[in-house]
């Protein structure tokens, strides 16, 4: 198949003209077969072809850029509730069994399925203490595990904690707030 990426001008087709060369109808009509044969292309319908799928993936890219950018700049909802801490204090030797530890996971369950619950852990027993003066109150309590809370104030949040399952169990939980910083 012979390619016109390099088509002659009309002004080098005029200069191979000879005084004896057929006449342009002729000549219109063979460059018409050979192209209805396939052996020589449109270079504009070639050009039109060939910039399609870049045409086509421009206006997808455009279309899907006009539908993401609400969802992309406006970030997500604010959340206009207060996170508080509250701490999980007890005996380190007597840790609820698994029995008991599996209603604390319910517990943690039930506030994430409400938005309430930001973040839980369990402690491990290894305390490391540093000082940089006297300790207060060595009560022989420990810290054995945190929730983070999501509530609109410091009543909503006292009622959450009201659940704790910890305080069924003679453990003490204390709850605090997180500096709200502008």
């Amino acid at each position: 198949m012979i390619e016109d990426d390099d088509p002659l001008t009309p002004q080098e087709l005029l200069a191979l003209r000879r005084p004896d060369s057929p006449p342009a109808s002729i000549e219109d009509a063979t460059v018409a077969r050979l192209r209805a044969m396939g052996v020589l292309r449109d270079r504009r319908r070639w050009f039109v072809v060939r910039s399609l799928p870049g045409l086509l993936a421009l206006a997808v890219s455009f279309l899907l850029g006009l539908v993401a950018r609400p969802l992309l700049s406006s970030g997500p909802p604010a959340d206009s509730r207060h996170e508080f801490l509250l701490l999980l204090y007890g005996d380190a030797r007597e840790r609820p069994g698994k029995e008991h530890r599996d209603e604390y996971v319910a517990w943690g369950e039930a506030l994430a399925s409400r938005g309430q619950l930001s973040s839980e852990a369990e402690l491990a027993g290894d305390v490391e203490t540093l000082s940089g003066g006297p300790r207060e109150g060595a009560s022989g309590e420990t810290l054995l595990g945190f929730f983070i809370l999501r509530a609109r104030d410091r009543t909503e949040a006292l009622q959450i904690s009201a659940g704790c399952p910890h305080l069924r169990y003679g453990g003490r939980v204390e709850l605090r707030p997180f500096l709200v910083r502008p």
